[in-house]
C-alpha cells in the first residue's frame, strides 16, 4: 500500500508541477507532446482533472487510516476530510457544456441531468464534512466507519456519469 501511495504521490506532484508551470510533458518516444487547444473546455478539463487527482490523493490517505495500511493522524484526517469536502464544491465549476475533450472520461449525461450531478458533488461535500467533523469530535478511530460513505458519494457519481476505465 505504501508504494501505491509513493507512485500515486508521484503522479500527483508532477502532474501539479507540470500544471503549475504551464508546461506540457513529453510523449514516451522523447518527443516534445503537442501542446493542448487553450480553449475555455480544455481549460475546464484540466481543472477538473487535477481536481479528481487531489480527490484521490485525499481519500487514499482516508482510505488507508481506516484500513490500517497508514498510521492514523487525527489531524490529518481532519484535515483531509476537510479538503475533500472544499474539492467537491469546487468540482462542478469544471464542468462547463461541451467539455469533454480527449482525455475526459466525462459523460454527456452530465449536462442531461446537471442537477443530479450537483446533488451528487453536493453529496460528496456532505459526507466528507461529516467525517471531518466526527473526527475532530471524537478521532478518527471513532469516525472511520464514515471513510466508506465519502467512497460511496465518489462512486455514485462515476457510475452514471463517468466513462468506464479499460482494464
Amino acid at each position: 500500500m505504501k508504494q501505491h501511495f509513493a507512485k500515486l504521490a508521484l503522479v500527483a506532484c508532477s502532474f501539479l508541477a507540470l500544471s503549475a508551470c504551464g508546461q506540457q510533458g513529453s510523449s514516451s518516444s522523447g518527443k516534445a507532446a503537442a501542446p493542448a487547444e487553450d480553449t475555455p473546455e480544455q481549460q475546464a478539463f484540466e481543472f477538473r482533472d487535477g481536481l479528481m487527482h487531489a480527490l484521490a490523493w485525499k481519500v487514499g490517505k482516508l482510505r488507508g487510516m481506516a484500513s490500517g495500511d497508514i498510521p492514523v493522524d487525527d489531524a490529518a484526517a481532519v484535515k483531509n476530510a476537510r479538503d475533500v469536502a472544499a474539492i467537491a464544491g469546487m468540482l462542478t465549476d469544471g464542468f462547463i457544456p461541451n467539455s469533454i475533450v480527449k482525455g475526459s472520461a466525462a459523460l454527456p449525461e452530465i449536462w442531461m441531468n446537471f442537477a443530479d450531478f450537483q446533488q451528487k458533488a453536493t453529496d460528496l461535500q456532505t459526507a466528507a464534512t461529516a467525517l471531518a467533523d466526527a473526527a475532530q469530535a471524537n478521532g478518527f478511530a471513532m469516525a472511520k466507519g464514515m471513510v466508506q460513505p465519502v467512497g460511496q458519494s465518489c462512486g455514485g457519481c462515476h457510475r452514471p456519469y463517468r466513462k468506464r476505465q479499460e482494464q
